[in-house]
């Protein structure tokens, strides 16, 4: 562990066959074993995992008034078992002798961070988090409703690089699913970020652990077996391109590894989504029948498992639109579709940044530009007309709706 590191107070929760170890930390033992209790409980109903050593509960950063707290919870695997460890954030308030516990994927964790200390976190922490879980769509929805999503988001090395696909989409186990992850070994072994963000360092042992970055766009990746990991502390910002480690063997959380590669992971909205249909460095993942098996594909060259591929980098993000009411507004409804006629389900201010996800014809609207049938499916699970939104063009911006959602889905 670097020696200027941000203290962790690290908590080992096994499961009940198990005995129960604490790190020395300035709190009492009442104190510590009540937070363990609740992030694990939480951490555990959140995954249900199929098979596990214990929850490993990391608190990052405490609050002067011992009231706050913000760590990572770590599921720690049997030895020798084909899978990979899956690590969240969490926060934590303690509120008349117990601690209440938000997991990264919840609501309860994203409104534990907008209510913390702002000095709980370094510069600049709290808004890019929140900004990223404002961002995103729910990933079962996402995964449903569009054909190629942009992610915005790099292979992890060097840009114009080439590194070999060792393993195709895939998930945490042989079975699980959604298949989040991907293997990649070779070029020079140095990780990379694909993208700005804001980092985080869990399980770290014997120069090895987890390593996640938030990005800004409702994105986050996670990298598994690297070495001579990187010495940023949690929540420092980093651009694309920052070095994370070297592809290795580590094992520090348990599982398995065949030879030294990392193993890259995708969240959206703080959950696991599947790289399937996802462009990554410029290239479309599709997986295969069985797990690590799929291929890649970009401009009609397909490469499969075992085969080279490029960074061509992130590429653009989901297209963004400001809420534009016209004269004599100050706010756009939200329907449950695109209809004017469609019960309302929200509105939003003037200024508002929003995210588009797809596009369809619907009700014709006169907008602030004129007249208009194209109506944006947002990422907040809602329908507003395209006149009252400037993107920067009259056309759609975003693919076509593969099916038409609702805001109910």
């Amino acid at each position: 562990m670097h020696s200027h590191r941000v203290t962790q107070l690290a908590l080992l929760l096994f499961s009940a066959a198990l005995p129960c170890r604490l790190l020395a930390t300035e709190t009492s033992p009442d104190f510590q074993a009540e937070l363990q209790r609740a992030t694990s409980q939480a951490m555990l109903l959140q995954l249900q995992p199929a098979q596990h050593k214990g929850v490993l509960v990391e608190v990052q950063k405490t609050h002067p008034s011992k009231q706050w707290v913000m760590g990572s919870a770590t599921l720690l695997l049997p030895d020798q078992v084909d899978e990979a460890p899956e690590t969240r954030l969490f926060m934590g308030q303690y509120v008349k002798n117990n601690w209440l516990v938000g997991v990264e994927g919840t609501e309860q964790f994203k409104q534990l961070i907008e209510q913390a200390p702002d000095n709980l976190f370094v510069s600049g922490e709290k808004p890019w988090l929140l900004k990223s879980l404002n961002a995103p769509l729910p990933p079962e929805l996402q995964d449903r409703l569009l054909a190629d999503v942009q992610t915005g988001l790099g292979l992890p090395w060097a840009e114009n690089d080439s590194w070999r696909l060792t393993g195709g989409a895939h998930g945490d186990d042989q079975t699980s699913r959604p298949y989040n992850s991907l293997d990649f070994a070779g070029g020079d072994g140095v990780v990379r970020a694909p993208r700005d963000g804001r980092v985080y360092q869990s399980c770290v042992r014997n120069g090895s652990g987890l390593i996640s970055i938030v990005h800004d766009n409702g994105f986050s990746t996670s990298y598994y077996h690297m070495k001579n990991l990187t010495d940023l502390g949690n929540g420092a910002a980093i651009t694309k391109g920052t070095y994370l480690g070297r592809i290795g063997v580590g094992l520090p959380c348990g599982g398995s590894t065949t030879g030294p590669h990392v193993h890259f992971a995708l969240k959206h909205g703080g959950n696991k989504t599947a790289v399937d249909s996802k462009i990554i460095g410029g290239w479309t993942f599709r997986e295969g029948s069985r797990p690590y098996e799929g291929y890649a594909i970009r401009n009609g060259t397909r490469v499969n498992v075992g085969g080279s591929l490029r960074n061509y980098g992130g590429g653009s993000s989901l297209p963004m639109g400001i809420v534009t009411p016209g004269k004599g507004n100050d706010k756009v409804n939200l329907r449950e579709s695109p209809s004017l006629s469609a019960p309302i389900v929200g509105s939003l201010p003037e200024g508002e940044t929003v995210t588009i996800i797809c596009t369809v014809q619907g009700d014709w609207v006169e907008g602030v530009w004129g007249r208009t049938q194209l109506w944006n499916w947002l990422s907040i699970n809602a329908w507003v007309s395209d006149g009252f939104i400037n993107t920067g063009s009259n056309q759609a911006v975003a693919p076509p709706c593969a099916a038409a959602p609702d805001s109910e889905s």
